[in-house]
């Protein structure tokens, strides 16, 4: 053999390649981020929220948004933009930190000179005490995606990740494969209703397939001086600084979310008191900001203390969260809830 010609049509061969493949990410451009790319129909269909959302928060048919954690991606866009007359994307992601949904969010408004609604479900992951804000998960987090520009993009288009997104959306657009999430980001990612066990959801509520006995009522214990002076909530800075570069006509709602009465903390602990805390600081935060307002589902309520409302003990069924969206809806303009479903923080 020629090895002089062998290397050279390796050589060549390997740049065909090359160049079909880097051909084939641009044509189909997985991630929907990449300029000049031709204008087909896509769909967000990485596995990962994190890589998928940012295209959805640049899109600007969207004026309103959700953002949060597992516990608000049930919320139906459909719903709330009913009940506020606006066009809402849901971009709440899986165990998201404060700073992967603040990430979101500083998209979301740099790409709109006037966004109508922010939603922003807020639990455990704003008010953690600690010394810093926790960034990531064990996720990956792509920090490119989340800057305006759209050339240093190229280069991570080489990874192993993006070639699976690209034979997924590959399959989208041969018709041989459905879209992951909806193009509002939304996604029903519960089990058929059909196969819904109370029990298995006390076990998961409880650790037992039935409710803990009621004990009776107990004077409460005297006050703990927990010098909450000295703890640092860090999301709640950026929260801050979040809603301090949204317009002043932006609505902002901030929800604690519903979670399981027995998930909540009990008043007298520690863990209580940080949560109290910490909802009076969000409370703060917004009379700083205009049109904001707090509603807190994160109490006993006729949502909060029926075991058949949840599957576990933040989830809850879609019946509940269309309930909730309308809720939220009402409470917008700090009127509070008649059945007590939530109470407004001022």
């Amino acid at each position: 053999m020629n090895w002089q010609v062998f290397w050279k049509w390796l050589s060549w061969s390997g740049i065909v390649a090359a160049t079909v493949l880097l051909g084939a990410v641009w044509l189909v451009n997985p991630y929907n981020n990449l300029p000049f790319s031709p204008p087909l129909k896509r769909a967000p269909m990485a596995s990962n929220q994190r890589f998928s959302y940012p295209a959805i928060a640049r899109n600007e048919k969207f004026d309103s948004l959700v953002v949060g954690t597992s516990t608000t991606r049930l919320l139906r866009p459909d719903v709330l933009n009913e009940g506020f007359r606006a066009k809402f994307a849901n971009l709440s992601m899986n165990s998201a930190t404060a700073y992967e949904q603040s990430r979101i969010l500083e998209i979301f408004a740099r790409h709109r000179s006037a966004p109508k609604v922010l939603l922003l479900g807020l639990d455990i992951v704003w008010c953690e005490v600690s010394a810093e804000l926790e960034k990531y998960t064990f996720r990956k987090f792509p920090e490119w995606m989340y800057d305006d520009n759209p050339w240093n993009d190229a280069f991570h288009m080489l990874e192993f990740k993006t070639f699976e997104v690209l034979v997924r959306k590959l399959g989208f657009l041969l018709g041989l494969r459905s879209a992951r999430y909806g193009d509002d980001g939304y996604i029903n990612f519960l089990p058929q209703l059909s196969k819904y066990d109370l029990e298995l959801a006390r076990r998961k509520i409880y650790g037992a397939s039935y409710p803990p006995p009621v004990k009776a009522a107990q004077t409460p214990p005297p006050a703990v001086d927990f010098k909450p002076r000295s703890w640092t909530y860090p999301a709640l800075v950026r929260l801050d600084s979040n809603l301090g570069v949204l317009p002043a006509d932006t609505r902002k709602i901030l929800v604690f979310v519903p979670y399981h009465r027995h998930r909540q903390p009990a008043p007298h602990t520690r863990s209580g008191a940080q949560w109290a805390e910490c909802k009076k600081r969000v409370a703060k935060i917004a009379k700083r900001h205009p049109n904001s307002v707090v509603l807190d589902f994160m109490i006993p309520s006729p949502i909060t203390i029926h075991d058949e409302n949840y599957w576990d003990p933040l989830h809850y069924k879609v019946s509940v969260a269309d309930r909730f969206a309308r809720l939220i809806a009402d409470g917008a303009s700090g009127k509070t809830a008649p059945g007590g479903e939530y109470v407004v923080l001022d």
